[in-house]
């Protein structure tokens, strides 16, 4: 009979230790930025010309040199934040650094797509406007095409790099909601009418 009661018993302390367990589960979440630095392609510039019409012939003029262009600034494109979250902070951390990885290489794709390969950029242009080009006249789907055309030789550059900003982490706690004021204030409304009823027996 003793081990019966036991045996009984057991799965209830079981539960007990698991109701034990505080309403917050903690999580932790990481995360991060991913950018990638270019700079524009400069023109190339033409020196002025040595010498003039009213140049005397057979002097050698000094050689005019031409002024350097100002270097251009690189440009930071921002292309997306990652975010990855995990039962303590070093796992969340782990699995960021997993999936910033896999973004580096996909935004030094994305930089040399846009700024190092002009053909493809105006293909895909040209098929992100493709609805478009197709219901223009012949004139007007000449402008557009060499509007974008213009855009792309416009952003035509040197890519730099690929940048991840330092992990932010943070503590999550999520708390669960409570499910008592429900059935409490239907027990209240009901030991509220029973005097009523009561009253009207009486």
């Amino acid at each position: 009979m003793r081990a019966r009661i036991s045996s009984f018993y057991l799965p209830l302390a079981l539960l007990s230790l698991l109701l034990s367990v505080p309403e917050g589960a903690a999580e932790f979440r990481c995360s991060s930025d991913i950018s990638y630095k270019w700079v524009k392609r400069q023109a190339a510039s033409t020196p002025p010309p040595v010498g003039g019409a009213n140049k005397p012939t057979g002097t050698n003029p000094a050689p005019v040199l031409a002024s350097p262009q100002p270097t251009p600034e690189p440009t930071i494109v921002r292309l997306l934040g990652l975010e990855r979250s995990g039962t303590d902070e070093a796992s969340a951390r782990a699995s960021l650094q997993m999936e910033t990885d896999r973004q580096r290489i996909r935004a030094s794709e994305a930089c040399k797509r846009d700024h190092e390969a002009f053909g493809t950029c105006v293909a895909l242009k040209m098929s992100s406007q493709a609805t478009t080009l197709n219901s223009l006249s012949f004139s007007a789907r000449a402008e557009l095409e060499k509007a974008l055309s213009e855009e792309c030789r416009h952003q035509e550059g040197t890519c730099l790099g690929v940048d991840a900003s330092d992990p932010k982490c943070r503590e999550v706690v999520a708390a669960q909601a409570s499910t008592s004021p429900v059935p409490e204030k239907g027990a209240d409304s009901k030991g509220a009418k029973e005097p009523a009823k009561d009253a009207k027996k009486k």
